[in-house]
Protein backbone atom coordinates (compact mmCIF):
# COMPACT_ATOMS: atom_id res chain seq x y z
CA UNK A 1 0.00 0.00 0.00
CA UNK A 2 1.23 3.01 -1.04
CA UNK A 3 2.19 5.69 1.68
CA UNK A 4 -1.00 8.43 0.20
CA UNK A 5 -3.49 5.44 0.51
CA UNK A 6 -2.75 4.72 3.68
CA UNK A 7 -2.88 8.74 4.94
CA UNK A 8 -6.41 8.74 3.04
CA UNK A 9 -7.36 5.46 4.85
CA UNK A 10 -6.41 7.21 7.80
CA UNK A 11 -7.98 10.43 7.42
CA UNK A 12 -11.20 8.69 6.67
CA UNK A 13 -11.13 6.57 9.83
CA UNK A 14 -10.48 9.77 11.72
CA UNK A 15 -13.06 11.79 10.18
CA UNK A 16 -15.86 8.77 10.67
CA UNK A 17 -14.85 8.42 14.34
CA UNK A 18 -15.09 12.21 14.94
CA UNK A 19 -18.60 11.96 13.33
CA UNK A 20 -19.31 8.70 14.98
CA UNK A 21 -18.65 10.72 18.32
CA UNK A 22 -20.16 14.02 17.53
CA UNK A 23 -23.87 11.87 16.56
CA UNK A 24 -23.25 10.07 19.73
CA UNK A 25 -22.56 13.22 22.29
CA UNK A 26 -25.61 14.46 20.18
CA UNK A 27 -27.93 11.84 20.72
CA UNK A 28 -26.60 12.00 24.33
CA UNK A 29 -27.28 15.27 24.95
CA UNK A 30 -30.81 14.70 22.83
CA UNK A 31 -31.73 11.54 25.88
CA UNK A 32 -30.53 13.96 28.51
CA UNK A 33 -33.02 16.80 27.43
CA UNK A 34 -36.03 13.91 27.37
CA UNK A 35 -34.97 12.27 30.35
CA UNK A 36 -35.28 16.16 32.18
CA UNK A 37 -38.41 16.49 30.63
CA UNK A 38 -40.17 13.12 31.20
CA UNK A 39 -38.53 12.44 34.87
CA UNK A 40 -36.70 15.12 36.88
CA UNK A 41 -39.15 17.47 38.64
CA UNK A 42 -36.75 19.79 39.93
CA UNK A 43 -35.47 20.53 36.19
CA UNK A 44 -36.73 23.81 34.82
CA UNK A 45 -37.01 21.47 31.24
CA UNK A 46 -39.35 19.25 33.44
CA UNK A 47 -42.98 18.91 31.36
CA UNK A 48 -45.22 20.38 33.45
CA UNK A 49 -42.73 23.86 33.68
CA UNK A 50 -43.80 24.16 29.99
CA UNK A 51 -46.90 25.98 29.06
CA UNK A 52 -48.24 24.27 26.49
CA UNK A 53 -47.94 20.98 28.68
CA UNK A 54 -49.52 22.55 31.16
CA UNK A 55 -52.52 23.74 28.78
CA UNK A 56 -52.65 20.16 27.53
CA UNK A 57 -53.14 18.97 31.16
CA UNK A 58 -55.41 21.28 32.06
CA UNK A 59 -57.62 20.37 28.74
CA UNK A 60 -57.16 16.38 29.86
CA UNK A 61 -58.63 17.23 33.41
CA UNK A 62 -61.66 19.31 32.16
CA UNK A 63 -62.53 16.95 30.27
CA UNK A 64 -63.11 15.11 33.25
CA UNK A 65 -64.85 17.79 35.26
CA UNK A 66 -68.53 16.55 34.99
CA UNK A 67 -71.21 16.92 37.80
CA UNK A 68 -69.87 13.22 39.17
CA UNK A 69 -66.19 14.76 39.52
CA UNK A 70 -67.24 18.02 41.01
CA UNK A 71 -69.37 16.15 43.69
CA UNK A 72 -66.61 13.77 44.20
CA UNK A 73 -63.96 16.77 44.25
CA UNK A 74 -65.84 18.32 47.27
CA UNK A 75 -66.55 15.00 49.45
CA UNK A 76 -62.90 14.41 48.98
CA UNK A 77 -61.64 17.53 49.86
CA UNK A 78 -64.33 17.67 53.08
CA UNK A 79 -63.86 14.19 54.74
CA UNK A 80 -59.92 13.14 53.34
CA UNK A 81 -57.04 12.55 56.20
CA UNK A 82 -53.98 12.06 56.13
CA UNK A 83 -51.42 9.50 56.18
CA UNK A 84 -47.64 8.71 55.17
CA UNK A 85 -45.24 6.37 55.00
CA UNK A 86 -41.49 6.00 53.91
CA UNK A 87 -40.15 3.78 50.46
CA UNK A 88 -37.50 1.58 50.56
CA UNK A 89 -35.53 4.18 49.71
CA UNK A 90 -36.25 6.53 52.49
CA UNK A 91 -38.65 8.72 50.77
CA UNK A 92 -41.66 9.93 52.93
CA UNK A 93 -44.71 9.24 51.11
CA UNK A 94 -47.91 10.95 51.36
CA UNK A 95 -51.55 9.54 50.61
CA UNK A 96 -55.23 10.25 51.67
CA UNK A 97 -57.30 8.15 53.20
CA UNK A 98 -61.09 8.22 53.07
CA UNK A 99 -63.66 6.46 55.02
CA UNK A 100 -66.66 4.05 53.78
CA UNK A 101 -69.34 6.33 52.56
CA UNK A 102 -71.94 3.79 52.98
CA UNK A 103 -74.98 2.68 56.01
CA UNK A 104 -73.01 -0.70 54.79
CA UNK A 105 -69.62 -0.80 55.44
CA UNK A 106 -67.65 -3.53 54.48
CA UNK A 107 -65.50 -4.77 56.63
CA UNK A 108 -61.85 -5.37 56.03
CA UNK A 109 -62.48 -4.02 52.70
CA UNK A 110 -59.43 -1.67 51.20
CA UNK A 111 -59.15 0.14 47.74
CA UNK A 112 -55.96 1.77 47.20
CA UNK A 113 -56.09 3.80 44.02
CA UNK A 114 -53.36 5.53 42.01
CA UNK A 115 -53.30 8.69 39.81
CA UNK A 116 -51.43 8.99 36.30
CA UNK A 117 -47.91 10.78 35.13
CA UNK A 118 -47.58 14.17 36.10
CA UNK A 119 -51.71 14.08 38.42
CA UNK A 120 -52.22 14.16 41.90
CA UNK A 121 -54.83 11.90 44.25
CA UNK A 122 -57.56 14.42 44.01
CA UNK A 123 -57.92 13.48 40.25
CA UNK A 124 -58.77 9.82 40.90
CA UNK A 125 -61.51 11.62 43.57
CA UNK A 126 -64.46 10.21 41.30
CA UNK A 127 -63.11 6.52 41.51
CA UNK A 128 -62.57 7.01 45.29
CA UNK A 129 -66.46 8.10 46.19
CA UNK A 130 -67.82 4.89 44.02
CA UNK A 131 -65.91 2.64 46.12
CA UNK A 132 -66.51 4.46 48.93
CA UNK A 133 -69.65 4.14 48.40
CA UNK A 134 -69.10 0.16 47.99
CA UNK A 135 -68.37 0.04 51.57
CA UNK A 136 -64.61 0.57 51.17
CA UNK A 137 -61.52 2.01 52.83
CA UNK A 138 -60.04 4.46 50.38
CA UNK A 139 -56.56 5.22 50.19
CA UNK A 140 -55.33 8.17 47.64
CA UNK A 141 -51.06 7.63 47.53
CA UNK A 142 -49.72 10.15 45.85
CA UNK A 143 -46.87 8.40 43.20
CA UNK A 144 -43.44 9.83 44.50
CA UNK A 145 -42.18 12.93 43.15
CA UNK A 146 -45.99 13.84 43.22
CA UNK A 147 -48.18 16.25 45.19
CA UNK A 148 -46.80 15.61 48.72
CA UNK A 149 -44.85 12.47 47.98
CA UNK A 150 -41.17 13.30 48.14
CA UNK A 151 -38.76 12.25 45.27
CA UNK A 152 -36.94 14.03 42.60
CA UNK A 153 -37.47 11.84 39.92
CA UNK A 154 -40.70 10.04 38.05
CA UNK A 155 -40.55 6.33 38.62
CA UNK A 156 -43.21 5.50 35.55
CA UNK A 157 -44.90 2.82 37.78
CA UNK A 158 -41.16 1.32 37.92
CA UNK A 159 -40.27 2.79 41.29
CA UNK A 160 -43.59 3.35 42.52
CA UNK A 161 -44.10 -0.83 42.13
CA UNK A 162 -42.71 -0.37 45.67
CA UNK A 163 -44.03 2.61 47.14
CA UNK A 164 -47.82 0.77 46.30
CA UNK A 165 -46.22 -2.30 48.17
CA UNK A 166 -45.57 0.16 51.24
CA UNK A 167 -48.57 0.94 51.31
CA UNK A 168 -50.15 -2.38 50.99
CA UNK A 169 -47.96 -3.82 54.19
CA UNK A 170 -49.38 -0.76 56.21
CA UNK A 171 -52.63 -1.70 55.86
CA UNK A 172 -51.83 -5.59 56.57
CA UNK A 173 -49.97 -4.33 59.49
CA UNK A 174 -52.83 -2.91 60.73
CA UNK A 175 -55.58 -5.50 59.48
CA UNK A 176 -54.38 -8.98 59.25
CA UNK A 177 -57.80 -9.72 57.13
CA UNK A 178 -57.30 -6.87 55.15
CA UNK A 179 -58.66 -7.28 51.28
CA UNK A 180 -57.28 -4.92 49.07
CA UNK A 181 -58.29 -4.01 45.70
CA UNK A 182 -55.62 -2.12 43.64
CA UNK A 183 -56.45 0.52 41.15
CA UNK A 184 -54.77 2.68 38.74
CA UNK A 185 -54.59 4.88 35.78
CA UNK A 186 -52.45 5.44 33.13
CA UNK A 187 -48.81 4.98 35.33
CA UNK A 188 -50.88 4.59 38.09
CA UNK A 189 -52.10 1.10 36.07
CA UNK A 190 -48.38 0.35 35.66
CA UNK A 191 -47.85 0.91 39.05
CA UNK A 192 -50.40 -1.14 40.38
CA UNK A 193 -49.64 -4.24 37.57
CA UNK A 194 -45.96 -4.41 38.66
CA UNK A 195 -46.81 -4.47 42.09
CA UNK A 196 -49.54 -7.06 41.57
CA UNK A 197 -46.66 -9.08 40.05
CA UNK A 198 -43.84 -8.79 42.82
CA UNK A 199 -42.97 -11.93 44.36
CA UNK A 200 -43.91 -10.81 47.88
CA UNK A 201 -47.29 -9.31 46.70
CA UNK A 202 -49.17 -10.28 50.38
CA UNK A 203 -52.39 -12.52 49.85
CA UNK A 204 -54.27 -9.51 51.51
CA UNK A 205 -54.34 -8.33 47.65
CA UNK A 206 -57.66 -9.78 45.91
CA UNK A 207 -57.89 -8.29 42.54
CA UNK A 208 -56.55 -5.47 39.69
CA UNK A 209 -57.82 -3.10 37.98
CA UNK A 210 -55.80 -1.46 35.35
CA UNK A 211 -57.34 1.64 33.27
CA UNK A 212 -55.37 3.09 30.40
CA UNK A 213 -52.32 1.62 30.97
CA UNK A 214 -48.96 0.85 28.90
CA UNK A 215 -47.52 -2.21 27.78
CA UNK A 216 -44.30 -1.25 29.27
CA UNK A 217 -42.16 2.21 29.67
CA UNK A 218 -40.25 1.67 26.95
CA UNK A 219 -43.30 1.18 24.30
CA UNK A 220 -44.63 3.88 25.63
CA UNK A 221 -41.42 6.06 25.28
CA UNK A 222 -41.35 4.65 21.46
CA UNK A 223 -44.74 5.81 20.92
CA UNK A 224 -44.34 9.16 22.45
CA UNK A 225 -40.65 10.22 20.39
CA UNK A 226 -42.58 8.65 16.88
CA UNK A 227 -46.36 10.15 17.64
CA UNK A 228 -45.48 13.41 19.82
CA UNK A 229 -41.74 14.39 19.55
CA UNK A 230 -41.93 12.88 15.66
CA UNK A 231 -38.32 11.57 15.88
CA UNK A 232 -37.89 9.44 13.02
CA UNK A 233 -36.67 5.37 13.94
CA UNK A 234 -33.15 6.27 13.18
CA UNK A 235 -32.80 9.33 15.92
CA UNK A 236 -35.14 8.29 17.74
CA UNK A 237 -34.37 4.56 19.23
CA UNK A 238 -30.38 5.63 19.85
CA UNK A 239 -32.25 8.98 21.64
CA UNK A 240 -34.53 6.50 23.89
CA UNK A 241 -31.33 4.09 24.53
CA UNK A 242 -29.60 7.05 25.91
CA UNK A 243 -32.27 8.14 27.58
CA UNK A 244 -32.57 4.83 29.01
CA UNK A 245 -29.16 4.93 30.67
CA UNK A 246 -29.40 8.36 32.20
CA UNK A 247 -32.39 7.02 33.47
CA UNK A 248 -30.36 4.43 35.38
CA UNK A 249 -27.75 6.77 36.59
CA UNK A 250 -29.91 9.12 38.00
CA UNK A 251 -33.24 7.46 39.00
CA UNK A 252 -31.67 3.74 39.53
CA UNK A 253 -33.84 1.93 36.73
CA UNK A 254 -33.46 1.06 32.85
CA UNK A 255 -36.78 1.84 30.58
CA UNK A 256 -37.05 -1.76 30.26
CA UNK A 257 -37.23 -2.52 33.86
CA UNK A 258 -41.29 -1.26 33.54
CA UNK A 259 -42.65 -3.78 31.98
CA UNK A 260 -46.35 -4.42 32.24
CA UNK A 261 -46.60 -7.74 29.95
CA UNK A 262 -43.87 -9.17 31.62
CA UNK A 263 -45.74 -8.61 35.29
CA UNK A 264 -49.08 -9.94 33.69
CA UNK A 265 -47.45 -13.14 33.27
CA UNK A 266 -47.10 -13.13 36.95
CA UNK A 267 -50.36 -11.54 38.27
CA UNK A 268 -52.70 -14.30 39.75
CA UNK A 269 -55.38 -11.93 40.86
CA UNK A 270 -58.46 -11.37 38.92
CA UNK A 271 -57.81 -8.42 36.86
CA UNK A 272 -59.71 -5.75 34.94
CA UNK A 273 -58.69 -3.90 32.18
CA UNK A 274 -59.66 -0.91 30.70
CA UNK A 275 -58.89 1.32 27.55
CA UNK A 276 -60.43 3.87 25.55
CA UNK A 277 -60.25 2.95 21.88
CA UNK A 278 -59.76 7.21 20.60
CA UNK A 279 -56.87 7.49 23.37
CA UNK A 280 -54.13 9.34 22.15
CA UNK A 281 -51.54 8.64 24.56
CA UNK A 282 -51.35 5.25 25.50
CA UNK A 283 -52.29 3.36 22.50
CA UNK A 284 -55.26 1.47 22.74
CA UNK A 285 -53.08 -1.90 21.41
CA UNK A 286 -51.22 -2.05 24.55
CA UNK A 287 -53.79 -3.61 26.37
CA UNK A 288 -54.45 -6.26 23.90
CA UNK A 289 -50.76 -7.49 24.72
CA UNK A 290 -51.35 -7.45 28.55
CA UNK A 291 -54.48 -9.63 27.84
CA UNK A 292 -52.49 -12.34 26.08
CA UNK A 293 -49.50 -12.26 28.22
CA UNK A 294 -52.29 -12.75 31.48
CA UNK A 295 -52.03 -16.01 33.13
CA UNK A 296 -54.21 -15.83 36.19
CA UNK A 297 -57.73 -17.24 37.51
CA UNK A 298 -59.86 -14.29 35.44
CA UNK A 299 -59.33 -11.18 32.88
CA UNK A 300 -61.90 -9.03 31.93
CA UNK A 301 -61.28 -6.52 29.32
CA UNK A 302 -63.33 -3.31 28.57
CA UNK A 303 -62.37 -1.25 25.71
CA UNK A 304 -64.73 2.10 25.47
CA UNK A 305 -65.30 3.13 22.14
CA UNK A 306 -64.38 6.73 21.09
CA UNK A 307 -63.18 7.33 24.83
CA UNK A 308 -59.73 9.32 25.49
CA UNK A 309 -57.12 8.95 27.64
CA UNK A 310 -58.56 7.78 30.92
CA UNK A 311 -62.03 8.89 30.12
CA UNK A 312 -63.80 5.19 30.41
CA UNK A 313 -65.86 5.98 33.24
CA UNK A 314 -66.83 9.37 31.83
CA UNK A 315 -68.01 8.21 28.34
CA UNK A 316 -69.64 4.63 29.66
CA UNK A 317 -69.70 5.13 33.42
CA UNK A 318 -72.75 1.88 33.69
CA UNK A 319 -70.32 -0.30 31.84
CA UNK A 320 -66.91 0.61 33.24
CA UNK A 321 -68.73 0.05 36.82
CA UNK A 322 -70.41 -2.42 36.77
CA UNK A 323 -67.32 -4.73 35.13
CA UNK A 324 -65.27 -2.68 38.16
CA UNK A 325 -68.14 -4.64 40.64
CA UNK A 326 -67.78 -7.84 39.48
CA UNK A 327 -63.72 -7.83 39.35
CA UNK A 328 -64.35 -6.83 42.69
CA UNK A 329 -67.00 -9.31 43.45
CA UNK A 330 -64.45 -11.85 42.34
CA UNK A 331 -61.58 -11.40 44.19
CA UNK A 332 -63.35 -11.11 47.24
CA UNK A 333 -65.20 -13.82 46.57
CA UNK A 334 -61.60 -15.85 47.18
CA UNK A 335 -61.02 -14.86 50.29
Amino acid sequence: MSATNKSTIEHIGIGAATTASVVGAGLFALGETVFRAACDVRSPMFIKHNDCAVEAIGEQLELQNNDEQRDAVRWFQATRQSLTTYSEDGLRLHAWVLDPDSIAPKPHAYAICCHGFCGEPQEMARYALRYARMGFTVILPALRAHERSQGRYVGMGYLDRRDVMRWIDLVVRADRDAQIILHGNSMGAAAVMLAAAEPDLPAQVKAVIEDSGYSSISSEMRFVARSMLRSPRVIGLPMLGSMSMICRMHAGYWMADGDCVRAAEHIRVPMLCVHGTADQLVPHEFMDRIVSAYRGRHCRMLSVAGAGHTLSSVKDPDTYWRMVQSTVDEGLSLA
